[in-house]
């Protein structure tokens, strides 16, 4: 057996497995703050013991620089029983950095989900319950407690002034689904105050993540090095409804602004001084309508400014035109929402998609058909 295949268990391979798995259930909102901080401690300690075994290795092969410098052949062979070749010290060192790596991004991950445990806001949440209640008299607080399996007078009891415990998973994920909202929607919109526009809002963006969630939808990617690279045809056509040619004044490092002319995403939050900051996602919806969701930065700017990035919601009608549904800067309790689709949709383009046309022809290889399909005959 390799020296490589020994620094990697089977239980660490199943522990891999276990904390990838409770990532994607508390990205949901299905654990608390106990679970993560169980899972963090465990997924710290591989850190830490790895970096301990990347720093043995780093000895080791400055070790064998300093040997192959001297030619003392005793202590080549001490280091080769000891450590291996220098050839395998360096193949070890790459694979466990690697491996490193992809556990320090679980642990930045479960920081970012304590983080956002910390920033629970449990009044938020029952005033959004409060409401939901008020607009859906068929569902009753009782009937929410009941069915999450706690004592009435629950949600009451952890109301009152003084007391500093939060709501169960259970008793928000019951809520979210008899009051048919998402777990989002419930702990980060304020519903209290929505406009009829913002929460047909809310309601559309929850069903877009539900369904993303469910595979439902055929998003489209389009690369941050595509769309920055755009050209017009012969004509001076740009073929995406959502850039257009502009002239217009931009920051330089000289004390005057130069004039520049070039494509532009014209967006609501930087105007056209706008670059596409990562990947961005289109879906077409009914008679060709199309909604993209557009990841920008301001085109010059300071590298720690925070404001200068923005993710914008936009939806194409043929022949008439695009509209801005909503952007992270805008002063909406949607914003936060339309972040969380942002990045549902982001993290589910990093997975396979299939087509409906290629679906089609692996269910019927996997019903041992591969012959082709007799087209109608056209008539003369």
């Amino acid at each position: 057996m390799s020296n490589e295949v020994m620094d990697k268990k089977i239980s660490d391979i199943d522990i891999k497995d276990v904390i990838k798995g409770f990532l994607v259930t508390a990205s949901m909102g299905l654990c608390n703050k106990e679970e993560i901080e169980e899972k963090y401690k465990i997924v710290e300690e591989k850190v830490d013991d790895l970096n301990s075994r990347l720093g043995d290795l780093e000895d080791a092969a400055q070790r064998w620089e300093m040997v192959c410098e001297s030619a003392d052949s005793k202590e080549a062979y001490d280091l080769a029983e000891n450590h291996g070749t220098e050839e395998d010290v360096q193949a070890r060192y790459k694979a466990l950095e690697k491996e490193r790596n992809i556990w320090a991004g679980y642990l930045t991950k479960l920081d970012s989900l304590m983080s956002e445990c910390k920033n629970f806001n449990k009044k938020l949440c029952f005033s959004n319950i409060r409401e939901l209640l008020r607009q859906k008299p068929d569902v009753k607080i009782g009937q929410i407690e009941k069915e999450a399996g706690i004592r009435l007078g629950y949600m009451s009891r952890l109301e009152k002034d003084g007391n500093t415990s939060e709501p169960s998973i259970e008793f928000i994920v019951t809520a979210a689904k008899l009051l048919k909202v998402s777990i989002d929607t419930l702990v980060t919109v304020d519903l209290t105050g929505l406009t009829p526009t913002e929460q047909y809002l809310v309601n559309f963006f929850d069903k877009l993540k539900s369904d993303t969630q469910k595979d439902k939808l055929d998003w489209n990617r389009e690369t941050a090095f595509n769309l920055n690279r755009m050209e017009a045809d012969y004509n001076g056509f740009v073929d995406h409804p959502l850039f257009e040619v502009e002239t217009f004044f931009e920051e330089s490092e000289c004390e005057y602004p130069d004039e520049v002319t070039r494509i532009v995403f014209n967006s609501k939050t930087f105007g056209p001084h706008t670059y596409i900051c990562g990947d961005c996602f289109n879906l077409r919806m009914k008679n060709g309508t199309t909604l993209y969701l557009m990841d920008i930065e301001k085109s010059v700017h300071k590298s720690a400014d925070t404001s200068a990035y923005a993710k914008e919601a936009w939806m194409y009608v043929p022949h008439k035109g695009s509209q801005l549904l909503v952007a992270t800067q805008d002063d909406t309790p949607v914003a936060p929402l339309f972040e969380i689709l942002f990045e549902t949709v982001k993290d589910r383009m990093e997975h396979p998609k299939i087509n409906n046309d290629v679906m089609f022809a692996i269910d019927s290889f996997m019903q041992d058909d591969l012959s082709d399909d007799v087209d109608d005959e056209i008539p003369f």
